[in-house]
């Protein structure tokens, strides 16, 4: 834990010079809380809690209702974003705002075709409960993307 936060510092102090730095903690719940680094934000481990505390106020945060924690520098890099984002849902993995008839593709680790279909409209859906166990690597346009099906 001592390791973790050390190196966390390190990295807040690196992106402290950056414009609109900012924390972001992920719960697995679903929320985030963002903290800009302009209102001095200091992280503390209280026992089973994480706590932040800024300028303005402290919270604190169950240290196993915490999916993850970043430094934004609130840059963006020459990588331009992609449309072609997956989203995981009920055992399905979606594709949104791809155009229609694009090909998605599902290879196993070894090279071999196991499914390929065209998106209908501007969207596409693959289940995972159609694949045995394994792992996978899913083909959309130039993006691809390493799935793993534990179901």
């Amino acid at each position: 834990m001592k390791y973790r936060l050390t190196f966390f510092m390190f990295f807040l102090v690196a992106l402290s010079y950056a414009d609109n730095a900012k924390i972001v903690i992920k719960q697995k719940s679903g929320n985030e809380t963002v903290f800009e680094l302009s209102t001095n934000p200091v992280i503390t481990f209280l026992g089973e809690d994480m706590v932040i505390t800024n300028d303005f106020t402290s919270i604190s945060f169950p240290i196993e209702d915490i999916d993850s924690y970043t430094a934004d520098n609130g840059t963006t890099t020459a990588i331009a974003s992609t449309k072609e984002k997956p989203m995981f849902e009920n055992g399905r993995i979606l594709f949104n705002g791809i155009a229609k008839g694009t090909p998605i593709s599902v290879y196993s680790l070894d090279g071999r075709l196991i499914s390929k279909q065209l998106s209908s409209a501007d969207k596409a859906e693959v289940p995972l409960s159609s694949l045995p166990k394994g792992t996978y690597i899913i083909s959309v346009e130039n993006n691809k993307i390493k799935v793993i099906n534990n179901k």
